[in-house]
């Protein structure tokens, strides 16, 4: 029998008689602290501007929250307060997108708070409300999962869940361990003989990214829409939420900001994953400083999160696409991102890519840019969809999702239903045009 659930209000109206005896989950206290730190947006005007902010970025310890550094362009960049007169002194043109960064990672961590009671309350009545008649309550509990952030075992217990929940139509995988032994835990979907990979949250911090394609899996999980019976059988997919579980979990509990994975190098945390993977490594775009948070690793796959991801693309026979979802600047890209000079099946990417920007747009109307990594936004070798075009992949892409800067990397969990919308309409026009 089937029973209808409680909506998000609903719940919280009932938190008060169903308060557990247990402390509720949440997530960790985040022990760094970004009190007076600003985010700007730099206006790189003439090739002046973009010296002095190139040799400047290491005595600034610049941030790069976005990272297109070339005449003409902007970047987004969080400063310290000890650091900004410095800032200040080389007089370049910006405009300041967050005042103080604390204090929206501290409303984010209020609404998260309020939001972990709501989703204890919902998880411990999900079972026991079977006298519910139909019809009494307006909303599932797959929406309530959506209204805001989870833990890391909360998304295993999800992805688990959703496995066992779907016998026949799914399986879980791991594409390997990473450098703290954790899995980079999947979820196989489909029987059709063209295989499409994505994966969530390869910076650690970009949180919206794993909400969104656990989205995606719940839609082509559902089937609500009359064209995903096609999809099963035409497409298999393998989808990671959280491809760099250890940054994800340094997130929850020491650093917010933490963008890499969790190998230590000359006492700095992490190397940027994106910039790891063995096509083109170490040709532009990335760094050789350890601390910096484009830090490209001591050789090409020595992150085992890169490796083994890498290493799964290549045991499959034939992917026709790969997304690699991050956050945030809203643009649909294709490779190259280690040269300007375009792949002869750009056109066919970028087709697709232009395709899944108008699907995307008629949802809510956010406006997303689409074209090449390099020219698009900056130089950067040694990435996720240069290695997948690389070996063959039909038509990868790098997705950055919302927003444009407003909130950045704390994107309102209000935004994660929204976003899941529209990019689940872009995924559809992809998977409607791609050539198999």
């Amino acid at each position: 029998m089937k029973f209808a659930l409680l909506s998000l209000s609903a719940v919280a109206a009932l938190s008060v008689l169903l308060t557990p005896a247990v402390a509720l989950p949440t997530l960790a206290p985040i022990p760094a602290s970004y009190n007076q730190h600003r985010v700007v947006r730099i206006q790189v005007r003439n090739e002046a501007e973009l010296k002095a902010l190139s040799d400047n970025e290491n005595a600034l310890d610049f941030d790069y929250f976005t990272h297109e550094k070339n005449v003409g362009g902007h970047v987004d960049v969080r400063i310290s307060p000890s650091a900004f007169p410095k800032f200040q002194a080389l007089n370049l043109e910006y405009t300041t997108l967050i005042d103080n960064l604390q204090t929206v990672l501290d409303e984010e961590k209020k609404a998260d708070a309020q939001y972990q009671q709501i989703w204890a309350t919902t998880s411990k009545t999900k079972n026991g409300l079977s006298s519910l008649k139909e019809g009494d309550v307006s909303a599932s509990f797959d929406d309530t999962w959506y209204q805001g952030y989870h833990t890391y075992a909360d998304h295993q217990a999800w992805l688990s869940e959703k496995i066992s929940q779907n016998p026949g139509k799914a399986s879980g995988f791991s594409a390997g361990k990473t450098f703290q032994n954790r899995d980079q835990a999947g979820i196989k979907i489909g029987s059709g003989p063209n295989h499409i990979v994505f994966h969530g949250t390869q910076h650690a911090r970009e949180w919206i990214g794993t909400m969104v394609v656990e989205y995606l899996i719940e839609q082509l999980l559902k089937g609500t829409d009359s064209r995903v019976a096609g999809y099963l059988s035409k497409y298999t997919f393998h989808i990671i939420p959280i491809m760099n579980p250890d940054g994800f979990v340094i997130t929850q509990t020491k650093d917010r900001m933490h963008r890499k994975n969790a190998q230590v190098t000359n006492g700095c945390i992490g190397t940027d994953t994106n910039r790891n993977w063995g096509y083109k490594w170490n040709t532009g775009g990335s760094s050789t400083n350890p601390c910096a948070q484009d830090y490209m690793g001591p050789s090409a796959f020595s992150s085992p999160e890169a490796k083994n991801i890498a290493a799964y693309l290549k045991s499959l026979p034939k992917v026709v696409s790969y997304i690699d979802f991050h956050s945030y600047s809203q643009i649909w890209m294709t490779p190259w991102g280690y040269s300007g000079t375009r792949p002869p099946t750009y056109n066919y990417m970028n087709g697709l890519a232009i395709k899944a920007a108008a699907a995307l747009k008629a949802v809510h109307g956010t406006s997303f840019t689409t074209g090449d990594i390099y020219n698009t936004i900056y130089p950067a070798s040694g990435s996720s969809v240069d290695y997948a075009l690389s070996i063959g992949v039909g038509a990868p892409f790098a997705v950055e999702l919302r927003d444009k800067g407003t909130y950045g990397f704390s994107l309102p969990a209000s935004q994660i239903l929204p976003s899941g919308r529209e990019t689940w309409a872009a995924l559809a026009a992809i998977l409607d045009n791609l050539q198999v």
